[in-house]
């Protein structure tokens, strides 16, 4: 696949130094970012009692920011350029150099490249645009395509709560209106010293527009890995087929329903030669927009499903880039797979500029007698803690409500309080402590 990118980019070029010769005049420049300070309270995040090991696990108080700044660039020609930089930390982080266990670089006030890439419209033909570069990626509703993950390293904030989602990837774009047909290339991780230690994203996701109240899509995608760590010869082909139906039947109720199908080689678990997986959710969502406090109400239903033990196929759904979170806390400790999630949430205006927001969640596990599981989170100062254990073969996953109180000070400004409660289910091993977990904060916007 790479050869082939790279014949496409040499004919591209070819093609560019035949017909025109190419400046870069600047018709226009756009300058905006923000800016959000928030205070994060943490309790008993590892699920445990018990006060061995690092106690920092269990309970968590810091404050942290988050900037970027990005530039939009008006090229000639359809050619639009984007940089968008990035500062994520927790404060007096850049008093960390020396300290042992960090490097230099690390827990300080460097600045990444959160976005940078360049949109060629009508490339070639007026129909196609190519983005070439670190992007941002998202399809339906984040389920499978949305959040690349991965971490910079000068960022020292829980992975939970990070702004970065982009992908380093080629993306070409065909609008034949009401068809639109994307084709993704991204290289999502590459090891320099190392030169199969890879992983990468291939994909295409088609959207029709029946009519002015309905879309519907479907997608392929591949990701190959060859860093599985069980069989580093040997590269993890999953292949992610599915199709989404979004709908607005009546003025301000909108509705949708996905599935998705894994299959393909497995190298990630021993003993279990294939995937075989399966994905299915559905949401609706409803607005009283002529009602007093304009309240809404909504309801989805999630069904990941999970590996028996002992099965000689991987049943376990890969999360793939999900970019979800059905819970604040769930989203930070609990894996996207092996997962019936129940959904509630509501919203309201009691006041002008003022918005109250509930969700509530109840998971069980898909297949109770599961293989164990481990996901790690990003702690401050860069810590990686693991909740690691075993399904314990009862159903029930935990309980998570989430409050949220947000004030729009201006148009620029908006202050938000967010708290969030875990009561862990017997379907788990852990010593049924409860997580909570409190975050106030300002974001302004320019």
């Amino acid at each position: 696949m790479g050869k082939r990118l790279i014949l496409v980019l040499a004919l591209a070029l070819l093609v560019g130094l035949t017909f025109s010769a190419a400046y870069a005049e600047v018709q226009n420049v756009k300058v905006s970012g923000d800016f959000i300070v928030s205070g994060v309270a943490r309790n008993h995040f590892n699920l445990e009692n018990n006060t061995a090991g690092d106690k920092s696990v269990l309970k968590q108080t810091f404050l942290m920011s988050q900037i970027r700044v990005r530039i939009d660039a008006d090229l000639t020609d359809n050619v639009q350029a984007t940089v968008r930089l990035i500062n994520e930390r927790i404060w007096n982080g850049q008093n960390d150099h020396g300290v042992a266990g960090h490097a230099d670089d690390n827990d300080n006030t460097s600045i990444d490249l959160d976005l940078a890439y360049v949109t060629l419209k009508e490339f070639l033909y007026s129909p196609l645009t190519l983005t070439v570069g670190r992007q941002e990626i998202k399809f339906g509703n984040g389920l499978v395509i949305g959040n690349a993950k991965v971490i910079g390293t000068s960022s020292s904030i829980p992975t939970d709560l990070t702004e970065r989602k982009a992908f380093d990837a080629i993306r070409a774009t065909l609008d034949y209106d009401p068809l639109v047909v994307d084709l993704v290339y991204a290289q999502v991780k590459q090891t320099n010293s190392v030169d199969r230690n890879t992983v990468s994203l291939t994909g295409i996701n088609a959207t029709y527009a029946i009519n002015k109240k309905t879309d519907v899509s479907a997608y392929y995608w591949l990701k190959r890995n060859n860093n599985t760590g069980i069989a580093t010869s040997r590269t993890d082909q999953l292949s992610t087929i599915g199709a989404l139906v979004s709908t607005n039947p009546i003025e301000n109720l909108t509705a949708s329903f996905e599935a998705a199908y894994q299959f393909g080689k497995n190298t990630e678990t021993l003993g279990q030669k294939k995937h075989n997986a399966l994905a299915l959710q559905a949401m609706v969502d409803y607005t009283f927009a002529k009602v007093k406090m304009a309240p809404k109400i909504g309801a989805s239903y999630t069904y990941l499903s999970g590996t028996k033990t002992g099965e000689t196929r991987n049943s376990g759904w890969d999360s793939m880039f999900y970019d979800q979170k059905l819970n604040n806390i769930v989203y930070a400790l609990l894996p996207f797979s092996n997962m019936n999630a129940f959904n509630l949430k509501g919203s309201m205006k009691p006041v002008e500029d003022v918005t109250v927001a509930l969700v509530y969640g109840y998971y069980n596990a898909a297949q109770r007698d599961g293989v164990g599981y481990a996901f790690a989170s990003t702690y401050d100062r860069g810590t990686n803690y693991n909740i690691n254990g075993n399904y314990t073969g009862k159903a029930h996953l935990g309980q998570a409500l989430d409050a949220t109180v947000t004030y729009d000070y201006t148009e620029d400004v908006q202050f938000g309080l967010t708290g969030g409660y875990f009561l862990p289910g017997n379907g788990i091993t852990v010593d049924s402590a409860n997580a909570q977990q409190l975050i106030g904060s300002m974001k302004v916007i320019f």
